[in-house]
């Protein structure tokens, strides 16, 4: 079957065409900080097409060069015999072409398109994926490669990722969209990782994803160094909008979380299993999420700017985590905390200390900020306003330094 739109649902905010219209004009202002902070350009290095993939009456071609390399009936294998079809062994970047939207599944095996090193797919139109069962379609995965980019992707349907990505350096993608309602299994939208042979991802870009509706997180890092993204928005996704998980030398622009893991305990943005140092977050707004940011599991070298967060479970949760800021923004009408400043009793990570909580307005939450121990220590809850809360600040430490902040009534 042959489909050529892609209707988005972001649920009761907004439409999706305004939602990604907004989001896109945000990424434009932002201005990319977080691809040119790595030297990453973006997508778009190949400036024509080397192979090209399109359907004619109910029949799948891929050719390069004039010559066709397939003809059948199989999405997927069209687009994986066009890549296939590149030269051996090249050194520089050649382009896959992609014109029409397609299906992908069913299968009884984890099934993809695997991109080898310098491949570059350009990707017109929306893949389906209408598999039976657990999620098993990987529309694209790329493993111990290099200078891979695929400069626009939509994705539909229950893949168990949409894009994978596992220990490869050199990646870019452009502009990502994906709509997994269907996901019952894993459907986890951009996944990139350390699990191939090849050791850590290096030199990952992402310019812009909007994902909704996926069972597991929308994008997730583990093992990576460098990461620079402009703008993640999810919307109704069953983990975090972004997570970075053992993750160096990370930033990214802006995250725009809505109903991410909602009434659960993921959040918005979330910093995980030693992730750190060096990682910044420009701007996070996180509606009825989980909880709206949570750093954790030995976790340091964080700045978190700008936040807005909303009607969350937990406005945000510092926990085992060092030498980390939480620095402007608002926290609002959060179930629990606003922000909580927590160590755990095991000694599998480090205890929380240098935390910084400044020039927040925290308002209508349970507790303001509520530091708790064992071990916590050397934190700063400094020149923030508090109103409405039914407990401004509550601290754990003798070293921990409140100063500056006001409160009203």
């Amino acid at each position: 079957m042959v489909r050529d739109t892609l209707s988005f649902s972001t649920g009761k905010d907004r439409t999706a065409s305004e939602s990604r219209s907004i989001t896109r004009r945000r990424a434009l202002q932002l201005g990319g900080s977080g691809l040119l902070a790595l030297g990453i350009a973006g997508t778009g290095s190949a400036s024509s097409h080397d192979a090209e993939v399109y359907e004619t009456d109910g029949t799948w071609y891929a050719t390069n060069g004039g010559a066709t390399v397939y003809s059948g009936g199989s999405y997927r294998d069209a687009i994986q015999a066009a890549v296939d079809s590149l030269t051996d062994g090249r050194t520089a970047k050649e382009r896959v072409l992609i014109k029409n939207s397609g299906t992908f599944g069913p299968t009884s095996s984890v099934k993809s398109v695997r991109l080898d090193s310098h491949t570059v797919i350009d990707h017109n139109g929306t893949i389906f994926v209408e598999d039976t069962g657990e999620d098993l379609v990987v529309p694209f995965e790329a493993e111990n490669a290099e200078s891979i980019e695929i400069q626009n992707l939509r994705v539909e349907g229950n893949p168990r990722y949409g894009i994978w990505i596992k220990s490869c350096s050199d990646v870019a993608l452009g502009t990502i969209e994906m709509s997994l309602y269907e996901t019952t299994d894993v459907g986890l939208g951009i996944r990139v990782d350390d699990s191939g042979g090849a050791g850590r991802t290096r030199e990952f870009g992402l310019e812009y994803a909007f994902i909704e509706g996926a069972a597991h997180h929308a994008v997730e890092t583990y093992g990576v160094d460098g990461v620079g993204i402009g703008t993640v928005e999810t919307v109704d996704t069953g983990g975090c909008g972004l997570l970075l998980n053992d993750t160096t030398d990370a930033t990214v622009g802006y995250v725009d979380a809505t109903r991410a893991d909602e009434g659960g305990g993921y959040a918005g943005f979330r910093c995980a299993n030693g992730c750190g140092p060096n990682v910044q977050l420009d701007e996070l707004r996180a509606v009825d999420c989980g909880r709206g940011l949570f750093t954790v599991s030995g976790s340091y070298g964080i700045t978190v700017s700008n936040v807005y967060i909303e009607g969350c479970e937990s406005g945000a949760l510092i926990q085992d985590t060092r030498d980390t800021a939480v620095d402007g923004g608002t926290i609002t009408n959060n179930r629990g905390e606003g922000i909580r400043i927590d160590s755990r009793s095991s000694d599998a990570h480090p205890h929380t200390r240098n935390v910084t909580v400044q020039n927040l307005r925290i308002d209508a939450n349970d507790y303001g900020v509520y530091e708790t121990g064992p071990d916590t220590e050397d934190n700063a809850i400094i020149d923030n306003s508090f109103c409405g809360n039914r407990i401004d600040i509550e601290t754990y430490a003798s070293s921990t330094t409140v100063s500056g902040n006001t409160f009203c009534g």
